[in-house]
């Protein structure tokens, strides 16, 4: 006998949580349906352990091929065309599964349908791989299951998954120059206090000339810097195993993911994705019946900021104690002004999903107008702040040369 854990629903069509001893989901379905129980998912309570350990392509040395947003995308779209075309859910996954070009995504989907055809519900196959599938998909496709329209549900999946894959993409877009010129500037900047000075050094104590205050101060650094080098390099390497510790920790996640709101300019534009990403995902899921408790739960992870899902938990106590969404979300300072206003019309007027689409639109407008002004921005300051080092550079190098050359020709 194997214990699951279940989610069924009675004859009034209530959901039912729960958990029983059974010989295998068939058996546990039968009994059940005995009672006027219908189960929607069945899942053994020891195979929860198993999920961690069966992700593909998660290992260092793994050679199998990493599941792409883009495959997820076209999984989405193509398996809603189909189920509104009619096909069976498990003959839908059986010919996407062959036509699946990612080697790794086809062992997945095959698996997905060798559990459908044992018993389990799409939704429950598809949470053995949460770490493929997001969990708002898991959770739409479950109310799918309970009030029907899987193909409308799947196509505004797919929807989801792309658009957020393009503002991540283009954050990416965003930081990825200035990454870029910082590095080689750093390792241009390595070169002249390692290489260059230490040259010139020789050649301006061979003149014994006097040196000016700008020269003599990056020979110092110079010098500091060649004859340290190994505790610089302990140091740095310190600090970022320091810094990941300390990342991985309760107390440093809460730090470093309510820093991220601090940050003067970026700060912004993180309040503006995160609360557009919020309300999209909270939108999508209470127009597909996920009850608000369970949608705010969702919406909390997908934001992947724990200030944000300790926020979320204490708006969803208050939820749950009969309290407005509008009310709740007013008590807390991150959620702006207008969002919470919307929010309060659309639960006045019944269209609180409309006005939650709403405000998602707003906001990922204001955060794609904020990351446009700050490419063209942030190309000419750096080259303002690199060109200002550089030429703190040249100067202590070459007024010594002009002094010499003075003294040469006086």
């Amino acid at each position: 006998m194997a214990q699951f854990n279940y989610i069924a629903v009675d004859s009034n069509g209530k959901k039912i949580k729960g958990s029983s001893e059974a010989e295998n989901s068939f058996t546990l379905a039968a009994r059940l349906r005995k009672q006027s129980i219908t189960i929607i998912s069945a899942e053994r309570i020891e195979e929860k352990r198993i999920k961690k350990d069966k992700k593909p392509g998660n290992s260092f040395f793994s050679l199998t091929k990493r599941i792409t947003t883009e495959d997820l995308v076209i999984f989405y779209r193509q398996l809603s065309t189909m189920v509104d075309a009619g096909v069976q859910l498990v003959d839908s996954l059986d010919v996407l599964a062959d036509q699946a070009g990612n080697p790794t995504f086809q062992k997945v989907l095959k698996d997905v349908k060798r559990n459908i055809e044992a018993g389990e519900s799409f939704s429950s196959a598809l949470a053995r791989y949460s770490h493929i599938f997001p969990v708002l998909g898991i959770s739409m496709i479950k109310a799918a299951e309970i009030g029907g329209n899987l193909g409308n549900i799947l196509s505004q999946l797919a929807t989801y998954v792309e658009d957020k894959d393009k503002i991540d993409k283009k954050i990416k877009s965003a930081t990825s120059y200035p990454r870029f010129i910082l590095i080689f500037f750093g390792l241009v900047l390595s070169g002249v206090v390692f290489g260059l000075i230490p040259k010139f050094k020789d050649i301006f104590e061979s003149f014994g000339a006097d040196l000016p205050g700008i020269t003599l101060v990056m020979i110092a650094i110079s010098d500091f810097a060649k004859n340290n080098i190994l505790y610089e390099i302990i140091l740095i390497i310190g600090l970022i195993a320091g810094f990941k510790v300390f990342a991985r920790s309760d107390r440093g996640r809460h730090f470093i993911d309510g820093m991220k709101f601090k940050i003067p300019v970026f700060g912004k534009m993180a309040v503006k994705s995160t609360i557009a990403r919020f309300c999209k995902t909270l939108g999508t899921l209470t127009k597909n019946s996920v009850q608000l408790v369970d949608a705010l739960i969702i919406s909390a992870e997908t934001a992947n900021n724990v200030v944000i899902q300790e926020i979320v938990e204490d708006v969803k106590k208050n939820v749950t104690g009969g309290a407005s969404l509008a009310g709740s979300m007013q008590n807390h300072a991150i959620f702006p002004v207008m969002m919470v206003k919307m929010i309060a019309v659309g639960e006045q007027s019944g269209a609180m999903e409309i006005m939650l689409e709403k405000v998602s639109e707003f906001y990922d407008r204001q955060f794609n107008s904020s990351i446009d002004g700050l490419t063209s921005i942030i190309e000419p300051v750096l080259m303002i702040g690199l060109g200002a080092i550089a030429l703190i550079v040249v100067l202590a190098v070459y007024l010594p040369i002009f002094q010499m050359s003075g003294m040469i020709g006086g």
